[in-house]
């Protein structure tokens, strides 16, 4: 099989799908993915915002006395979705005359500086869209509604694996908004080069074939991204007790995990540039130098953009599972501040943000996936099931795994730092040779030192 190994530099991202990136799993999650496609220009279809308006109007009809004026803080979704924003704060404000919503946009990358200085002066924007390190770290602030009491009455909207995403000291600060969880984009040619006719279904299974595609292709088959935080609970190793205040992912499985996954790389099975983030793992598909890719499936068609024959070859399947027998996911969050001069409208507003029904339009127009059960009922998320293209056959299987997806991300204000320091701990592992029980060792007690 020919193979491009020419060098490929990723096209040109809008911020606003960084952020989409953000809500997956791996480049997955959180962020950090590096890459784009054009998802707003696959809208795939524009829900009817006026139908969509008088439903919630019928609904909250109940809050027509709200007043006040509302900041409304959104992380790079400009210029791409401003029309979905604005209509919905527009059926918002005819729901409730008194309530005057302001849409202030801002890019990712100023975000943590901004919302933590404005968390310590008070100042932070009445509804907020956070990502799910920010929601903890600007609560342990005081900074945020508790969500468990304001809204209460929707809890039971949210799918119970996502709603506990913003929760941190003994609370949940954020309502779930958008979200996607992993699925896998795959090569089936060099599957077929290997000598196989589907991709993995298990990580057991993804490391056996990696060594066979290695040796007959040169490509590889499983990769060790930067998201070990996440590999552990994968691997049924929570990373903190329930308390938030133990590490507790030093254990015999855990050493078993990197003593298995320094022999793979050992072997040559693996890269350490897309372990250390020095190359992006879209490049590594599109130039065919690996069999798959696990991410969010909005994020496929970055291999378009790179090589289109690449992606019009490639099929989709459902994520790997490992031996904790869920997948993560990690949705973007709205949270109310807890100082805001209009905390009922803001909360109102927050609610209204993650509703079924604005919901279902957004994941419509950004190619992502509702955190609330009755928007992921609709008929939308199930037509990729026989689709030839990657990326719908895969929001067809990542639909299907948000009832049992959970977000696994400790639950702590520190998040940042745990998972940096289980990320450092792996890498002196395969980088530098450490005996994987003496690294465990040493994170433990830096998590420990860190909790205290």
């Amino acid at each position: 099989m020919m193979r491009k190994w020419r060098t490929m530099g990723l096209t040109t991202m809008g911020s606003a799908l960084l952020l989409l990136a953000a809500c997956g799993d791996n480049a997955e999650d959180n962020a950090e993915a590096s890459g784009s496609n054009g998802n707003a220009g696959e809208a795939n279809e524009v829900a009817d915002n006026q139908s969509n308006g008088d439903t919630n109007a019928t609904t909250n009809a109940s809050d027509a006395e709200l007043s006040g004026e509302i900041e409304f803080m959104t992380l790079s979704l400009l210029p791409a979705f401003e029309d979905y924003l604005n209509n919905m704060i527009a059926d918002f404000e005819e729901m409730h005359p008194g309530v005057d919503v302001t849409l202030r946009d801002v890019p990712f990358e100023q975000a943590e500086q901004l919302v933590l200085t404005q968390a310590s002066s008070g100042d932070l924007p009445d509804v907020m869209n956070l990502n799910t390190d920010f929601v903890k770290q600007i609560a342990a602030y005081g900074a945020l509604v508790n969500m468990d009491e304001a809204a209460a009455d929707v809890k039971d909207d949210f799918f119970e694996g996502l709603w506990t995403t913003g929760y941190v000291n003994g609370a949940t600060y954020a309502l779930p908004w958008y979200t996607t969880t992993s699925g896998l984009i795959y090569n089936p040619d060099i599957l077929a080069e290997a000598g196989f006719d589907a991709p993995p279904s298990t990580y057991e299974e993804a490391w056996e074939m990696s060594q066979v595609i290695y040796e007959t292709t040169g490509a590889y088959g499983e990769v060790v991204d930067e998201q070990m935080h996440m590999l552990l609970p994968k691997h049924d190793i929570p990373t903190v007790d329930e308390e938030s205040l133990t590490a507790t992912f030093n254990t015999p499985e855990a050493v078993e995990l990197w003593t298995h996954l320094k022999e793979q790389y050992d072997a040559g099975l693996f890269p350490d540039d897309v372990m250390l983030g020095q190359v992006a793992m879209p490049e590594l598909y599109a130039q065919e130098r690996v069999a798959w890719w696990a991410t969010g499936p909005q994020l496929f068609r970055q291999v378009n953009d790179l090589d289109p024959e690449v992606y019009e070859k490639s099929l989709a399947a459902p994520a790997l599972l490992g031996p904790a027998g869920r997948q993560h996911a990690n949705p973007m969050n709205i949270s109310v501040s807890s100082s805001s001069d209009s905390l009922d409208a803001a909360v109102e507003f927050a609610k209204f943000v993650t509703n079924a029904e604005n919901q279902l339009e957004f994941g419509k127009e950004a190619s992502v996936l509702p955190s609330v059960a009755e928007a992921a009922e609709d008929p939308f998320f199930a037509e990729g099931e026989d689709s030839e293209d990657a990326m719908e056959r895969g929001r067809f299987y990542a639909a299907q795994q948000l009832e049992d997806a959970v977000n696994m991300t400790p639950s702590v204000e520190q998040v940042s730092q745990v998972n940096e320091i289980i990320r450092d701990s792996f890498h002196r592992v395969i980088l530098e040779d450490m005996d994987p029980q003496v690294a465990l060792d040493q994170a433990e007690a830096e998590v420990n030192a860190l909790l205290q």
